[in-house]
């Protein structure tokens, strides 16, 4: 807690001292508004993690639909479980200039939906916030990297499987280029818990590819990887059983490692199962966003695992976005 506590000072006196050195000059145009940029777009899957390289001023409503597996692997054997999960956010981001920002990129409501063997749970999800700032830009070759770091906050319940520990810390780097009407995204980052006992440590990275079709209309295709550096030690998530199956074992809330020691959340849950370290999990997008103006866009991905599909929580994702710039 003492490290997040000076991770989360450090944070503010970056911000700070940012602000101060690098007023807004009057003349200066908003990133997404430079003719160099404005042909970019926003990345749509893993919304709480890929973050694009410019910055802007905007306010982001999110829903997430996630189907969850048929059955799962447990050390009682196959499980049915079935159902989905559904999560409503907001994320925000304030643009002091174009080359820094102040994002806050993870918070919300969720919904956990099993047909079998869990419960039916609702509640908030953790608060990640952090900034972005502009490190390289070359507008002759359409190239642009960002920097930025953000802290996630252990605001959540258990219910989403949010509570497993402290939190954790989020380095990250985001790149872009333009090839005319074709744009590439990439991002990269770390996942550091503040208690690494209770959490995974992660290492994220995702691919954005988009063709302007139009000015208005951008297909795009989306990969993600996430890596597990290291596991947590499954003590602090529990799941919470339905009656037919309370009933059977005689417990209602049981750890999450008595029932799988090798099954990981991936992005929105963190379970800090025991048993995942070196396991990867891979995903593909295919979607697009379409621009109604140069202010509001709307964004659709449907995404499904390319790993072996028992040991993440999903089945496929579903998520639609909009997004108003200021």
């Amino acid at each position: 807690m003492k490290l997040f506590c000076t991770s989360a000072a450090l944070l503010l006196a970056v911000s700070a001292a940012a602000q101060e050195k690098a007023a807004p000059v009057p003349s200066q145009a908003p990133a997404h508004k430079s003719d160099i940029w404005s042909g970019f777009i926003d990345p749509v899957s893993s919304p709480t993690l890929f973050e694009s390289p410019l910055n802007s001023t905007e306010i982001r409503p999110i829903f997430i639909h996630q189907r969850l597996h048929e059955t799962i692997d447990t050390k009682l054997g196959k499980l049915k479980l079935g159902g989905h999960f559904d999560h409503f956010a907001v994320q925000l981001r304030y643009a002091f200039n174009e080359d820094f920002s102040f994002i806050a990129t993870k918070d919300g409501y969720g919904f956990m939906n099993p047909d079998h063997t869990l419960d039916h749970e609702e509640g908030f999800a953790n608060l990640a916030l952090g900034v972005k700032g502009t490190i390289y830009r070359d507008e002759e070759s359409g190239q642009i990297l960002s920097a930025g770091l953000r802290v996630e906050v252990p605001t959540g319940g258990n219910a989403l499987l949010q509570e497993s520990g402290d939190g954790n810390i989020n380095p990250f780097l985001s790149y872009g280029k333009t090839f005319g009407r074709f744009h590439v995204l990439a991002y990269e980052g770390l996942r550091i818990p503040f208690s690494p006992s209770d959490e995974a440590t992660w290492n994220d990275a995702s691919l954005h590819f988009d063709y302007a079709v139009t000015d208005s209309f951008f297909p795009l295709v989306e990969m993600n990887w996430h890596h597990v550096l290291r596991s947590g030690n499954g003590s602090n998530s529990s799941l919470t059983l339905d009656k037919a199956t309370a009933a059977a074992i005689g417990v209602k809330t049981v750890p999450i490692d008595a029932v799988s020691s090798n099954i990981e959340g991936v992005d929105l849950a963190s379970l800090g199962t025991s048993d995942t370290q070196g396991q990867n999990y891979f995903d593909i997008g295919f979607g697009f966003r379409y621009k109604f103006t140069e202010n509001l866009s709307m964004g659709y991905i449907w995404q499904t695992p390319l790993s072996q599909k028992d040991e993440g929580i999903f089945a496929d994702r579903h998520t639609i976005d909009f997004i108003y710039k200021f």
